[in-house]
């Protein structure tokens, strides 16, 4: 299934970049400086938030299918890899909005490396406020999505993705 089909399905759920999975809730046309709109609503899964999207931008604002269950495991086998302990660490400050940032792409991988380095700068457990809520932004929509396509609890697919980081931790360790 493709997001660019020209009449989304109210009902259908994707995956929205930053908020993880969502459902079309309705479709609409609004007026915009003067010009006709299509636009598409979506209600983040698991929270009440709604947002709109300009049916034409959907493509742009990266709207994508759920996680297949292939996609699913590659991500887990990723998150399982050993986790390299660097040398030297960039000051707190720094690597705090280098993870921001990298958050903010919306991409599944740099969602994985957020986690992985979290746990590789944390030892396992962010000390830092700031660490666990990044952790938090990083693994909630990853596990909410990984809850919908496996048909488990978002509680189990959160243990699933934090407990194989936490592996891949102490298997470098070891």
């Amino acid at each position: 299934m493709s997001v660019a089909t020209p009449a989304p399905k109210i009902g259908e759920v994707l995956t929205h970049p930053v908020h993880g999975p969502v459902s079309i809730v309705a479709t609409c046309t609004r007026t915009v400086r003067g010009e006709e709109r299509d636009y598409v609503d979506l209600e983040v899964i698991g929270d009440e938030m709604r947002i709109s999207v300009p049916a034409d931008g959907k493509d742009v604002i990266g709207l994508r299918p759920l996680l297949a269950e292939k996609e699913i495991a590659e991500l887990i086998a990723k998150l399982a890899e050993p986790i390299e302990i660097p040398a030297k660490k960039a000051s707190w400050a720094h690597r705090i909005k280098s993870l921001q940032m990298q958050l903010q792409t919306g991409r599944i991988s740099d969602r994985v490396e957020v986690i992985r380095n979290i746990m590789r700068d944390s030892g396992g457990v962010p000390s830092s406020l700031a660490e666990r809520n990044l952790l938090r932004q990083a693994v909630g929509p990853l596990a909410s999505e990984v809850a919908i396509a496996r048909d488990i609890s978002l509680d189990e697919a959160t243990e699933l993705l934090q407990s194989t980081a936490e592996g891949a931790l102490e298997s470098k360790a070891a």
